[in-house]
């Protein structure tokens, strides 16, 4: 282990892949193919398909922010995955329904992008540009009304 490394388990690890597995599980329930996938596939691996060909990057990205080694990273996401799959399908009653899957996610995403650090940029790997906005950190009257406005116009109603 190099010495400017953390050992498995740490604060930083946590901080960023919590959020990060988070926001790459909503991103997928955004389409009706993906979200079927999520909640009704059958899989050994939930980083890989939340990630796809990206989770190397991701499992890189963490690593650098969290100074852990990129091996547990990648065991301690894989868990943090598996569990948040786990939790979504029960808080999705009805996983055929795509309009309760998308309020799903408009309710749960912004607390989310909160407590994602902006420095891994996990929207340039998963082509969501909106997720390393800065403004999804700020709170107050105003910024709140600018989330009022972004849960608006990003709506399917």
């Amino acid at each position: 282990m190099r010495e400017d490394q953390k050992v498995h388990g740490t604060d930083s690890l946590a901080q960023a892949a919590i959020p990060t597995v988070l926001v790459g599980l909503y991103n997928n329930l955004q389409t009706e193919e993906s979200a079927s996938k999520i909640l009704d596939g059958d899989s050994v691996n939930w980083l890989t398909t939340i990630f796809g060909n990206k989770t190397d990057s991701v499992i890189d990205k963490i690593a650098a922010y969290a100074k852990t080694a990129p091996s547990s990273v990648k065991q301690e996401a894989e868990h943090i995955a598996n569990e948040a799959v786990r939790v979504v399908r029960q808080q999705i009653s009805d996983h055929h329904n795509f309009t309760a899957i998308q309020a799903f996610v408009k309710e749960n995403r912004t607390d989310t992008l909160k407590y994602l650090p902006a420095a891994l940029q996990i929207g340039d790997l998963v082509n969501n540009n909106n997720i390393d906005d800065r403004t999804n950190k700020m709170e107050g009257p105003v910024s709140n009304f600018m989330h009022k406005l972004e849960k608006t116009f990003n709506s399917n109603e």
